[in-house]
């Protein structure tokens, strides 16, 4: 039972309870009518799922992709790594906003056929398999947001977001090193450039791309129980498993989470559900203070912080960049809109900067991050999920360069 629930990291069991729970909660002719909204919808951010389709359809969308990609990873002989649980819940979290198992099926199509173009397993580029998926939108915007006819949106859907999929494998490899690891959001970086390209074929050809506003904080209660449980049930799991969670935990938080920082390392998988369970939850005291309801973008970008606490972050590297943020707010009288809460959430791609840079630079780079991020977002019209993480990458890239920059003068 232990090697199941570390080599697992508990993936089948929360996505399959998800499915369960998503079939309870209302009628099935609603259910099936709700789930169809969403797999029609032009997904463009924001696109909340739960104001779609309904909460049981939202639920069972994550739920489900989690555990097709969950049987993926092990049909590829993979084991569930720091960066491949990253993946998988990310793939939970965006499936409230954004991604179906529609628009996601054809980016994998486009990440297989680059593997079987170059003569690679698709385990070698299985990172990039699972995060290009933040491109998903593009297929289901031209598919269903364009207003062209069926006949001709669907085939140019399938096709562009293949061809995204198939780009973004080679684009990936080498936009790291502009940012030389302090983004954990790199396929964002590489799916941003993509997008903005696109948009502004789209804009040249004229044809108008509308973002959403779209979200409800209908389910507030019932997605805040869900949240704390899943955060419990990877803190007490964790607990269980490891001889000496305390003395173990302070290692972790002495990491910076740079890229690549996996905490799943040398049998580490318990103790990392310690660290996943606990910067869940630090994360969503923040949002709880500030008095923050939750939506089907709010839990998928807490979900992805669940994700990325294998691969990078932990309480002592979140909080700075997030607090960075609410700083600017308040400084600025800026209101906690549902997009400037996602910027304070994703933030968090900066951690590895608060890590080995400590507090106050951490912070400094959270109000950075909150200007970048809220104009970058037209660069993409809204297709790009991981626009926080395309802005993340800039941020970073400013800061590094200002502190190398004084490092050199110090030593000169």
């Amino acid at each position: 039972m232990r090697k199941r629930l570390t080599q697992s990291m508990l993936i089948p069991y929360i996505s399959s309870a998800f499915i369960i729970l998503s079939l309870f909660l209302q009628p099935l002719s609603e259910f099936f009518n709700g789930y169809g909204r969403i797999l029609v919808s032009k997904s463009i951010l924001l696109t909340d799922y739960v104001a779609v389709g309904g909460m049981g359809p939202a639920l069972f969308n994550s739920g489900s992709l989690m555990l097709i990609t969950y049987f993926i990873i092990r049909k590829l002989d993979l084991r569930v790594t720091g960066s491949i649980f990253a993946g998988i819940m990310t793939i939970g979290g965006f499936a409230f906003f954004g991604k179906n198992i529609i628009n996601v099926l054809i980016i994998y199509l486009g990440v297989l056929l680059y593997a079987r173009y170059k003569k690679i397993k698709l385990k070698s580029v299985i990172v990039v398999f699972l995060f290009s998926t933040g491109l998903s939108p593009i297929s289901s915007v031209i598919m269903f947001g364009m207003g062209f006819p069926l006949f001709y949106s669907i085939p140019l859907g399938i096709f562009v977001g293949v061809i995204s999929g198939f780009l973004l494998v080679e684009l990936s490899s080498h936009v790291i090193a502009f940012h030389r690891g302090y983004n954990l959001y790199n396929v964002g970086f590489a799916s941003g450039i993509l997008t903005f390209v696109y948009f502004s074929i789209f804009k040249l050809l004229d044809l108008e791309i509308t973002t959403n506003l779209i979200y409800t904080n209908d389910q507030h209660i019932l997605f805040l129980y869900l949240f704390i449980i899943i955060c419990l049930t990877f803190l007490i799991t964790g607990l269980v498993l490891n001889k000496d969670p305390l003395k173990d935990y302070f290692k972790i938080l002495k990491l910076s989470g740079r890229a690549v920082t996996d905490f799943t390392r040398n049998k580490n998988e318990a103790l990392t559900m310690i660290n996943i369970g606990l910067t869940g939850l630090a994360a969503l005291s923040v949002l709880l203070i500030l008095g923050i309801h939750m939506n089907g973008p709010v839990i998928g970008g807490l979900i992805t912080i669940l994700g990325f606490s294998a691969f990078g972050k932990h309480v002592r590297n979140i909080i700075p960049p997030m607090l960075g943020v609410l700083i600017l707010c308040l400084i600025l009288d800026i209101e906690l809109s549902i997009l400037v809460v996602l910027a304070i959430i994703f933030s968090t791609a900066l951690a590895p900067i608060a890590g080995e840079h400590g507090v106050i630079v951490g912070i400094l780079t959270g109000m950075l991050h909150l200007p970048i991020a809220m104009s970058i977002g037209q660069l993409h019209g809204g297709v790009l999920l991981y626009s926080n993480g395309f802005a993340a990458a800039f941020t970073a890239v400013l800061v590094t360069t200002i502190i190398s920059s004084f490092k050199r003068r110090d030593k000169s």
